[in-house]
């Protein structure tokens, strides 16, 4: 990252507290003086000097908090410049997100229901695009005679063009994540054929109203897509 402009910084004081190990409680302040807007992105960091007079740790210490936050995505470290405050990537943050909930046992009904939201409101935008792109998601319905696993990704593919259509580059991101929490759930159901059933006749049905433009429907629709 270039940043535009350095502004003078001036960092509060804060207490020592033994729980964590001290690099780590470092860059902890640092971090949260970022969040507080003490820091913003752009702002160059103290020297390394200054930063171990203000926090009374040795240059070894304070390099480890340095690197945390650097690899963290909030540092952006470059020799003989200085480190940079910067905003983490967001995709690679959802990511991390997406492995944590997905290990983390991540209550499936949460997931679901936060997928309906998104995709109620983005399906209203997508009853106002071109008819020729609304007919691309007849390509993406689910399959008789194919695993569980395909149907899966094809579902996602058809939840996740909807949300490309809209334009909704920030939705597109949110929905990835959710999508890849309910995998594993979405693969279980999907092997039953009555469930399998109902979600191709509600995809049919969707994609029907979608290319009809009819809006009230196509949010009706989408809204018992996850309920069984």
């Amino acid at each position: 990252m270039t940043p535009v402009q350095t502004r003078s910084v001036s960092l509060p004081q804060v207490p020592y507290q033994t729980k964590l190990r001290l690099s780590a409680y470092i860059a902890e302040c640092l971090k949260d003086m970022i969040f507080d807007g003490v820091l913003k992105p752009g702002d160059k960091l103290p020297t390394e000097e200054d930063l171990c007079k203000h926090f009374n740790v040795s240059r070894t210490t304070l390099r480890e908090s340095v690197q945390m936050l650097r690899v963290n995505g909030f540092l952006d470290v470059t020799p003989g410049r200085g480190s940079f405050v910067c905003l983490p990537n967001l995709e690679s943050v959802l990511q991390d997100m997406a492995l944590l909930g997905r290990y983390g046992k991540v209550p499936i009904r949460q997931v679901q229901h936060l997928v309906q939201v998104l995709l109620v409101d983005t399906v209203a935008k997508v009853c106002e695009v071109s008819v020729e792109k609304r007919r691309q998601l007849h390509g993406l319905i689910l399959k008789h005679d194919v695993l569980a696993k395909e149907n899966a990704l094809r579902e996602q593919a058809w939840l996740m063009k909807q949300t490309k259509m809209a334009g909704n580059s920030m939705g597109e991101m949110m929905l990835g994540l959710l999508l890849n929490l309910s995998m594993p759930d979405r693969m279980e159901a999907l092997e039953e054929p009555d469930e399998l059933m109902r979600c191709l006749s509600l995809q049919i049905k969707l994609n029907s109203v979608i290319d009809e433009g009819d809006i009230e429907s196509a949010q009706r629709i989408m809204g018992q897509y996850f309920k069984k």
